[in-house]
């Protein structure tokens, strides 16, 4: 028996065969895998990390019971960007207490929802700073159940942000140039009616529709439906999403635990009256089912022509982790309608099913493309009868909704985050493995950097990619989706980063991917401009940049962000108006300009002090102007005795400036007239950058000199004021008993006193220096019309100034100003001022030991002390820690906190550093009237960006 039992021992092992070892992957798995993905697969909102657009990640703890705020910040001593400390959120009391599953930003950052084990939703609003947000109650029709947890949530659009935009699409070289794309489009997402208002909606797990929504005094509302009968506890939803059908509706697909696609479609009927300020009744909710989709498992991928596209044996144990609704994109050659992406987690093959090899578990991606077709739904054989009256083709035909499939697309491991970016035309995937894929959605092709540098779309293509490093089971991108934070099993974060593949930025090198990749930096930040983002993460990853560097950057910037900055050549031009108002494109412009030079709290390069000086002038007029303009007729009205604490500070830095910009321009000839040195344009440009002051810049500039122009009607309605109260407070001090005039209190006296001394308190006339500013406002004018210049070339003109550089055309009145203006006078008649040069108007003795170092724009070694020993409120202009804190004349000492030094918290500027005082109502010092005002014109840094409440009183700086 054994000599006829002829077995080949090799061929039963394989042996004769060669045998392919796969290649392990050195990654190992990520600790919490298997939970995680349990997790993705019994509901469709556990996202337990989240990063805001405006630049604040929420995320939940590792026990499951809190939720930590962090701030994404720069800090000020190295310029380095990280995420600040962990700020617990004030969960509400006297609830019943369940884990936390999922937390979500609306799309400007300015609510959160947070959402437990039981299904309650909870929702935090922002107030003053980042890292402070409050729990805001809602009426919600009745209470939640403790077994209804929430499957899918959608924040609704906000108008006006989420309805027009600017979409940046792509730069594209011309010789030494770039031009940019940028086209208008209007979304007709499902939206709030009201301006500025917020709204969310959300699916529970047993067919329960929400709608949570804010009125107009932002009080929080909640209607609600189902989404058809009630569904048997045996088939519950476990996911669902939403997308808009651009037709002001939304569509919902929901997924339940028979594995079935439900797809609905809902429209809200809003009830709101845009005219009217009252409440207005809750909106009705219509749900209506388009279409069901009973197979929904993915096909067998590896033994299609087998099986013949059917599921596979094993397909009934891949489990959906991921339910996405992707809406029409704003490209209309994509041919992109909403499309139904559902991702199955695989896990490996079967053996005894399968032939193949053994594979790794990996995610696949499952599509439905929703078609609308309009179709009569009654059957042509009705026209036979003969009793009828109308044909069927006059019946209104009805838009249905079909399902339809499309092929299947494996990935190479398992999807642990998914987001769509960029209007929902990219798509991210976060894998298991570490790796992070940014994808076309059109074609689902890898977007890899090209070489391309003539044309560039996006960072990626441009060089800028996620290196491979160890995974995470929590995952989500920074508003420019350059930066991602990660979240593991034990609650610690890591920030990640995208990184230049093509060498580095910080060298002058002529290697067109340099410029290449500075291009796409700046699509990049036009995007998020127009989309009101942060921008703070495109910062974060471009790292040191040289000099030649950031003025590239810079020019790229405003001609990426198309800001018009020239100001034209008479009163009929009012674009600096228009600057001064709402134009936060050219804030973020300048904040750029500043953060790319800023190397210290006091240190900056002189492009990036001319950005800083003129935010700073651009607040100052602002103020100045509204204030004056909220009183109507000035030459009747004086000022309001409330208005004058928010007032004070304000003018002290309108005259301590002008008296920097003219100390500035006379170091500046003093520079100049010590050489022998024929003054030439080159000559003049370098001793700029070497002493570094922008006086003469700014001068010479369209749109500051534009604002210093209208600081004279306030100035001299502010010294009008307030001489009515010095003199009786002369007069009265004179009289007999001192008794004062009984129409003018001790009280209001006090009030209006520091603004006196506020708008007298330089060592000249502050009108030679209106006078000096009117006549280069003349000079500059004349000549550009004496040249000829067009808008286009002004514009140019305007941008040389801002980079440091002074045009061809304006060296004339340029030298005259460092030369003439100051040192030559042409006449010594008094009846002619303007003739006579500044030094002979003004003691240049007493100017130059006119202490202005608390505006924070010198650099000595004694400024620096000062300004560690000393913080400046950026807008309210007074010193409010350390010695000579300069208090509203309604605090008293005591108030201010012992020793001069404050004991409120502060809020810094997450960018720029700079702080205020944290002014919040019933603050010691500040009447309700003066808080709410605060609040209203400090919602952002002067810079534009977002403040943090740094606890204390002492600003962070690293």
């Amino acid at each position: 028996m054994e000599t006829s039992y002829n077995m080949d021992v090799d061929d039963l092992f394989g042996d004769s065969e060669h045998v392919s070892i796969p290649t392990i992957n050195a990654t190992l798995p990520v600790k919490g895998l298997d939970g995680r993905l349990d997790e993705l697969g019994s509901s469709g909102c556990c996202q337990k990390i989240t990063w805001s657009k405006n630049g604040c990640v929420a995320c939940i703890s590792s026990d499951g019971y809190t939720v930590n705020l962090k701030v994404f910040s720069r800090a000020n001593e190295t310029g380095k960007w990280h995420l600040g400390k962990d700020v617990p959120l004030e969960l509400p009391q006297g609830r019943d207490v369940f884990p936390l599953v999922h937390v979500s930003w609306s799309h400007l950052g300015n609510d959160l929802a947070v959402i437990d084990e039981a299904g309650r939703v909870m929702v935090f609003s922002c107030h003053t700073a980042l890292n402070r947000m409050q729990f805001v109650r809602a009426e919600i029709t009745h209470p939640e159940s403790e077994v209804d947890s929430v499957v899918g949530m959608h924040w609704l659009a906000i108008l006006p942000y989420d309805h027009k935009n600017q979409i940046a699409w792509s730069a594209a070289r011309e010789q030494d140039r770039w031009k940019w794309t940028i086209r208008p489009h209007l979304f007709k997402d499902a939206h709030h009616p009201v301006e500025g208002k917020t709204s969310f909606i959300y699916l529970k797990k047993y067919g329960e529709l929400k709608l949570r929504f804010q009125q107009h005094d932002n009080s929080w509302q909640e209607a609600s439906t189902h989404v058809g009968p009630m569904i048997s506890t045996r088939e519950p939803f476990t996911h669902a999403a939403f997308a808009s059908n651009n037709d002001n509706t939304l569509l919902l697909v929901a997924y339940d635990v028979m594995r079935r696609l439900h797809l609905y479609r809902i429209e809200t009927l809003w009830n709101a009256d845009k005219r009217s300020q009252g409440p207005f009744e809750k909106p009705t909710i219509q749900v209506s089912l388009m279409a069901l989709e009973d197979d929904c498992n993915p096909v067998d991928m590896g033994d299609d022509d087998l099986r013949n596209g059917t599921a596979a044996k094993g397909a009934a144990a891949a489990q959906l982790t991921h339910l996405n609704f992707l809406p029409t994109t704003p490209e209309q050659d994509d041919g992109s309608i909403p499309t139904v992406q559902a991702m199955f987690c695989r896990p490996p093959n079967p053996i005894p099913y399968d032939m193949n090899p053994q594979e790794a578990r990996h995610s696949v991606i499952v599509k439905w493309g929703v078609h609308q077709q309009q179709q009569n739904q009654l059957h042509p054989s009705l026209d036979q009868v003969t009793s009828k009256k109308k044909s069927v083709n006059s019946v209104p035909v009805q838009t249905t909704f079909v399902l339809k499939r499309q092929p299947d697309f494996a990935l190479h491991a398992v999807v642990l985050a998914f987001h769509p970016v960029w209007y929902s035309m990219l798509l991210v995937f976060c894998y298991s493995d570490g790796t992070i894929e940014f994808r076309k959605r059109s074609t689902m092709e890898i977007i890899m950097p090209d070489g391309n540098t003539d044309t560039v779309l996006s960072l990626m293509q441009a060089g800028f990619v996620f290196q491979h490093t160890e995974p995470s089971l929590h995952l989500a991108f920074s508003p420019n989706h350059c930066m991602a934070v990660c979240l593991q099993l034990d609650g610690t974060t890591k920030l990640r980063s995208m990184e230049y593949q093509h060498g580095t930025l910080s060298t002058d090198d002529d290697d067109p991917r340099h410029s290449a990749a500075l291009a796409a930096l700046t699509l990049q930040s036009s995007s998020a401009a127009n989309q009101y983002f942060s921008s703070d993460d495109i910062f974060a990853i471009t790292g040191p940049l040289t000099a030649k560097r950031r003025h590239d950057f810079t020019t790229l910037l405003f001609e990426g962000h198309q800001v018009n900055i020239d100001c034209g050549i008479d009163e009929s031009c009012q674009n600096h108006f228009v600057l001064l108002g709402r134009a936060p494109i050219f804030v973020k412009t300048l904040s750029a300009m500043h953060i790319l030079g800023q190397t210290g709290p006091v240190h900056r390069s002189l492009s990036s002090k001319m950005a800083w000086q003129i935010l700073n002038v651009k607040y100052v007029t602002q103020i100045l102007t509204t204030v004056m303009r909220a009183h109507g007729d000035i030459n009747k009205q004086q000022i309001i005795p409330d208005m004058i604490p928010r007032f004070i500070g304000i003018v002290r830095w309108t005259m301590h400036y002008m008296a920097y910009i003219l100390d500035d321009l006379f170091a500046l000839g003093r520079n100049l007239s010590s050489t022998s040195t024929p003054l030439t344009r080159a000559v003049l440009e370098e001793n700029l950058r070497e002493s570094n002051r922008p006086a003469l810049l700014l001068l010479l500039s369209a749109f500051p000199r534009s604002m210093l122009k209208l600081w004279s009607q306030p100035l001299n309605w502010v010294k009008r004021s307030t001489e009515a109260f010095a003199a009786s407070t002369n007069s009265a001090s004179t009289s007999a008993g001192g008794a004062h005039p009984p129409s003018q209190s001790p009280e209001l006296r006090k009030v209006y006193m520091p603004l006196h001394a506020a708008v007298h308190c330089l060592p000249f006339e502050w009108r030679y220096f209106d006078v000096l500013v009117g006549e280069i406002q003349s000079l500059v004018r004349a000549i550009y019309a004496r040249e000829k210049y067009t808008e286009a070339q002004r514009n140019a003109c305007e941008r040389d100034l801002l980079l440091g550089r002074i045009p061809d055309v304006l060296f004339p009145v340029a030298k005259r100003l460092v030369t003439d203006s100051l040192w030559n006078s042409t006449t010594t008649s008094s009846s002619t001022p303007t003739s006579v040069c500044l030094a002979d108007k003004i003691d240049t003795g007493k100017l130059l030991f006119f202490d202005t170092t608390w505006l924070g724009f010198q650099e000595s070694e004694r400024a620096k002390i000062w300004n560690h020993q000393h913080v400046v409120d950026v807008c309210q202009k007074n010193v409010i820690r350390g010695l000579g804190v300069q208090g509203h004349p309604v605090a008293s000492p005591r108030q201010l906190g012992e020793g001069g030094m404050g004991s409120n918290s502060l809020r810094q500027c997450v960018r720029c550093g700079e702080c205020m005082e944290d002014v919040v109502q019933g603050l010691p010092g500040y009447s309700p009237n003066h808080v709410s005002w605060l609040i209203g014109v400090t919602k952002h840094c002067i810079c534009g960006n977002g403040w943090m409440v740094v606890e204390g009183g002492r600003k962070k700086t690293g």
